[in-house]
């Protein structure tokens, strides 16, 4: 077998570090059970307007509730954005009088959860972010979402 020349070689070492550099910042994976999907691809320049409900968005959560993180990098869904009018009633969650779902009491380690308390519209630069998955870790938690926060807006693949 012939080995590949020079200039070949090298155009070949080039596509695999570009390839290498570029396909990490361009595809996101979860493996939590609490989405449907489990690969994204990212847009890592989305404006205002991307951010709207019913959108997965890449993000920076800064929470007490991971101990040992200043910041992880987690996808959601975006519930209710800027604007919209989010209620709280009796762990149940609604935006714009749509049931969104509820919160539970216990952890699956059995420790009494905090729940988000609000009533309002969203302020500027917020987000709520939910799943309909029943132990999901998201707004029902640790609250809004800082807009400047978001990373990427996360479309769906598989």
């Amino acid at each position: 077998m012939r080995k590949p020349s020079g200039p070949r070689l090298l155009i070949f070492m080039v596509v695999l570090v570009v390839a290498g550099t570029s396909i990490p910042e361009r595809i996101g994976v979860t493996i939590t059970p609490s989405l449907r999907h489990r690969i994204f691809l990212l847009d890592r320049s989305p404006g205002k307007d991307a951010m709207r409900p019913d959108r997965y968005i890449l993000f920076n959560l800064r929470s007490a509730f991971i101990k040992g993180y200043k910041t992880h990098k987690v996808i959601k869904r975006v519930a209710c954005a800027e604007g919209d009018e989010l209620l709280v009633r009796e762990r149940s969650y609604f935006c714009n009088d749509r049931y969104l779902g509820q919160a539970k009491e216990y952890s699956l380690k059995g420790e009494k959860l905090t729940h988000f308390p609000f009533e309002g519209t969203i302020p500027e630069g917020k987000l709520f972010v939910f799943s309909n998955h029943i132990d999901s870790f998201d707004s029902r938690y640790f609250g809004f979402v800082e807009r400047d926060d978001v990373l990427a807006i996360a479309h769906p693949v598989f």
